[in-house]
């Protein structure tokens, strides 16, 4: 007998308005929240998850290790500080959260179950963790692979499923409240991105 799993989804999404959703009137935790290396043009575009993020909840803390971006960001008012997810439990926190924010960050981290381990001990009693992470079975992905092309972000160091992410989940008793996909907002006009995207969503 073949091993595998059924590939869960509840719906789709807009990512940004999901997390809105999740941080409205929370304290929230975001970890990598400089969208390294791309914080000048999201800023400037109005794309910054932070900067939304910080319209909505209660109260906002970022944390990355991209010092320059880090420096900036604290430059344009941000609550944000310099340092690594993946020892984030040994800063003298005066709170815990209702929202650790793992926003496209933790296909970056090299020791993902520890960064995992951290965000547990960060929230209140009634927390939650969420994780968002680009598609394996991404269509467009897929079909440029015929062209010996990988989209990959070039500090990306893994690839997730909603399998892979179930087990992510089951090795840290946590119980996953909802798994669904997500899509970006429209940021780029071109007619084969807009192409791509309506692919994308069939």
């Amino acid at each position: 007998m073949g091993i595998g799993k059924k590939i869960n989804g509840s719906t789709t999404y807009f990512r940004d308005e999901y997390i809105l959703d999740k941080c409205l009137n929370k304290t929230v935790l975001h970890v990598g929240c400089t969208d390294f290396p791309f914080f000048k043009e999201s800023l400037n575009q109005g794309f910054l998850l932070h900067e939304k993020v910080n319209q909505v909840a209660q109260k906002v803390i970022g944390i990355d290790i991209a010092q320059s971006e880090v420096q900036e960001m604290q430059s344009h008012g941000y609550d944000v500080r310099l340092f690594d997810a993946q020892k984030m439990s040994t800063y003298q926190w005066k709170e815990k959260f209702d929202v650790v924010l793992l926003g496209d960050v933790i296909e970056h981290i090299p020791n993902i179950g520890l960064v995992i381990e951290e965000s547990i001990k960060m929230l209140s009693q009634d927390g939650i963790i969420v994780i968002t992470v680009p598609n394996a079975f991404g269509i467009i992905r897929f079909l440029k692979s015929f062209f010996k092309y990988e989209q990959v972000h070039p500090d990306h160091l893994v690839y997730f499923s909603s399998g892979t992410l179930e087990t992510l989940a089951e090795r840290f008793d946590l119980k996953v409240r909802e798994m669904a996909w997500y899509r970006f907002e429209a940021r780029d006009p071109r007619l084969t991105v807009k192409v791509s995207a309506f692919l994308e969503r069939i």
